[in-house]
């Protein structure tokens, strides 16, 4: 049995995966009331008893937390299972996927990890989109090239950004279900932010898309993922397919391949 944790900037999320189906998963917030590791402790615990007595043989990690929590994690992997975790890092070329930044280390491994598992499922051009405390775009051609990206602040955040530096402006929820028309234009000051940042975020998406389309001369299959994929995809002018903790699915790739 392969398990594969993802460290987050704000949740650590892991999943198990046997015979290439996942069996099971979990989360826990870095930042909330409770221990995080030991969290992930009694998940490792539960996991690691079904079936015989140490079925969890490998373990890979995405790490974009930093140091702490890597090490963290690390120790609390070992320390219940008695094995040693691997933190995947990006490779100029692997897994179906070149990387398209001049520095390769600089890319975030969960963007990598989302562009190889994409690749499993998708033939042709394609782009990701991973919306969690950043909103990230990537794009990869046919051959897996990776075309490069973006990083955009998250409605979370632009919001969280104007509270603390505006008078007038509150601390309030983002957009829920996309509207249409004259309903875009918000009729509070509530309204008008929620709507506001949401539409900052598809419009940007949607214009990366077709930039990327006309260079491509090709149509591009659309992918979304993190914790805020289903709500920002409902907001895209373009079809996007919504694909549940695509990193998770690119740590399993990684380890079978």
């Amino acid at each position: 049995m392969m398990l594969a944790i993802d460290c987050g900037n704000t949740r650590i999320k892991w999943a198990h995966f046997d015979a290439g189906r996942r069996c099971g998963e979990g989360s826990a917030e870095l930042k909330g009331d409770v221990d995080p590791y030991a969290v992930l402790a009694d998940a490792l615990v539960e996991v690691n008893s079904v079936g015989q007595v140490g079925q969890v043989g490998q373990v890979c990690v995405a790490n974009v937390a930093g140091a702490e929590v890597a090490e963290r994690v690390a120790t609390t992997v070992t320390s219940v299972l008695g094995v040693a975790a691997e933190f995947i890092a990006v490779s100029p070329k692997a897994h179906g996927i070149e990387c398209g930044y001049r520095d390769p280390d600089t890319l975030g491994v969960d963007r990598w990890l989302a562009m190889i598992a994409a690749r499993r499922v998708v033939d042709g051009p394609f782009a990701v989109i991973c919306a969690g405390t950043a909103v990230t775009f990537d794009a990869v051609d046919a051959a897996g090239r990776h075309l490069g990206g973006l990083i955009l602040p998250s409605d979370r955040l632009m919001i969280e950004s104007m509270a603390k530096n505006t008078d007038q402006i509150p601390l309030v929820e983002p957009a829920g279900h996309a509207v249409s028309g004259l309903e875009l234009l918000g009729r509070s000051t509530e309204e008008a932010v929620g709507h506001g940042t949401r539409l900052a975020l598809a419009a940007a998406v949607d214009r990366a898309i077709a930039t990327v389309v006309a260079s491509l001369a090709t149509d591009l299959s659309l992918l979304i993922t993190g914790g805020d994929g289903r709500a920002l995809a409902e907001w895209l002018a373009s079809e996007a397919t919504v694909r549940a903790d695509l990193v998770l699915d690119g740590l399993y790739a990684v380890a079978v391949d």
